[in-house]
């Protein structure tokens, strides 16, 4: 009998069904208890044999559909006991899964090629480590992502020098994400020495592109507004070029609340109706990304009703897609939008969500933000050991990590949420907001520096220093109308 034959031998036996007649014949086992019983009947090597011959089958009969079919045709080298070959279709489903905005899906793929890749596979592992940063770092704890790559970069083998220096971006942004210094941290500093040596052809390349934007993010976020914000526009343009919508969108959300702590509103605004396009390409984590940054835009402008109300909404579109590290930013500005309308409930709520995924998603800098707000919300419901405990923890991540801003922002709300209690000591509030308007000020985070200095001037009154309380009520008033913050109309 020929293949037709007992194809329709077993279709008449009840055995088999037709699936599709196009583009090509397909066979499906009518129940899976049948297919096992068949599969389970071959020896292993047999299983092995067919295997193999499945999946060259399939390259053989598909030509330049590799990267579409690389998920089966791994699967079949993985049941053949060929791990090799297995781990190179792997890296090539996750890139697959990458293109089609399938972090998760692509996150497991490469997680299966690491533990699959030979140590001689250098290429390989640093693509599948490489491949699991891009897709992972932002619901994945670092760890879990930072030991495969680390010993992908130290392979003993051959590797593309472009391909290496693209891991040590990775390791240095991740390593930097969750708190390192380069005083702190040999392995950081080694990271960052690697990348210089790298050569600046190497390292201004397309494939190291976005880790170098995701890098500016943090030094934004940490207080270098300026400096973060240059190094994501210069990125920006090269991203979008390359067609990946959904990183376009991230780090024009990031550049966008760059712009906006420096009180350029009308920069965040290009970058947001920019950023749309963005959004329309990419998946529904690209338009929860956009969305943040509106939410972002709002509170800074001074908008905190839209900022929290866009900013819940986002939260809970976040947590059904698996987004964590949206969420936990979403989480930030409904949480200090809430403050700024004095709804600690509110606020605490949403940050002690915030506080659970600080745990497991490494973004120190949205980490120090929950606690410091997180200490302001319980102490204005009368929690002052528990906002004490937020604080602190807030300054020594901050301060551990050279993160301004996120030093400001505690100092802020500690002198703010002090001045109000019955038996405030208002000097010990004058000092926290004395440091917090000098960081601001140094950082030229206008919109901060406005409000900051409207607090300090209600310390220092009640002090009786009434000049100095004029002062900053002048000054406050005067940038929060140049700006055009809408807190600040009609003052």
């Amino acid at each position: 009998m020929n293949a037709r034959a007992d194809l329709n031998a077993l279709e008449a036996g009840g055995l088999i069904e037709i699936a599709a007649l196009q583009p090509e014949l397909e066979y499906l086992f009518r129940h899976a208890l049948v297919q096992e019983a068949a599969y389970s009947s071959l020896l292993k090597q047999d299983r092995r044999t067919l295997h193999r011959a499945a999946a060259e089958t399939i390259l053989a009969l598909h030509p330049g559909r590799e990267s579409e079919l690389a998920s089966v045709v791994a699967m079949h080298y993985e049941q053949a006991g060929d791990a090799q070959h297995a781990a190179d279709y792997l890296v090539l489903a996750g890139e697959h899964a990458l293109e089609r905005f399938a972090n998760r899906e692509a996150f497991a793929f490469f997680t299966r090629a690491t533990a699959s890749a030979a140590d001689a596979q250098v290429a390989t592992r640093l693509q599948a480590g490489i491949g699991a940063a891009r897709a992972g770092w932002g619901f994945a704890a670092t760890a879990t992502l930072i030991d495969p790559l680390e010993l992908a970069v130290a392979g003993d083998g051959p590797a593309p020098s472009e391909l290496v220096a693209q891991g040590y971006f990775w390791l240095a942004f991740m390593r930097r994400i969750r708190g390192e210094t380069p005083e702190s941290s040999a392995e950081l500093r080694r990271a960052l020495e690697r990348v210089a040596q790298a050569g600046e052809d190497v390292s201004n390349s397309t494939a190291t592109v976005v880790p170098r934007a995701l890098m500016g993010a943090f030094t934004a976020f940490s207080g270098q507004l300026r400096e973060g914000a240059r190094l994501m526009h210069g990125a920006l343009g090269v991203i979008e070029a390359k067609g990946d919508a959904v990183s376009a969108a991230m780090i024009a959300n990031f550049l966008s609340g760059a712009y906006a702590r420096l009180g350029d509103f009308a920069s965040a605004e290009e970058i947001i109706e920019h950023s749309k396009r963005y959004a329309e390409k990419g998946d529904a984590i690209a338009v929860v990304d956009l969305d943040i940054a509106v939410a972002g835009y709002s509170l800074e402008h001074g908008d905190v009703t839209q900022a929290r109300e866009s900013a819940q909404q986002c939260s809970v579109r976040a947590e059904e897609l698996g987004a964590y590290a949206c969420v936990l930013a979403s989480n930030v500005i409904t949480g200090a939008a809430s403050l700024a309308s004095d709804d600690a409930i509110t606020a605490k709520g949403a940050l002690e969500r915030g506080s659970e995924l600080s745990r497991v998603i490494d973004f120190a800098p949205l980490k120090t933000l929950t606690f410091a707000f997180l200490g302001s919300a319980r102490a204005q419901l009368g929690d002052m050991p528990g906002g004490i405990a937020g604080w602190n923890e807030a300054l020594a991540n901050a301060r551990s990590m050279h993160d301004r801003y996120g030093e400001a922002q505690t100092l802020w709300g500690r002198g703010r949420s002090s001045a109000r209690e019955q038996d405030a000591d208002p000097s010990a509030a004058l000092q926290d907001l004395d440091r917090a308007v000098e960081l601001f000020e140094a950082m030229e985070a206008q919109p901060a520096l406005a409000r900051s200095l409207a607090d300090r001037a209600n310390v220092l009154r009640r002090l009786g220093r009434e000049s100095d309380a004029a002062d900053d009520d002048y000054r406050s008033n005067a940038i929060g109308r140049q700006l055009g913050l809408l807190d600040f109309v009609g003052n």
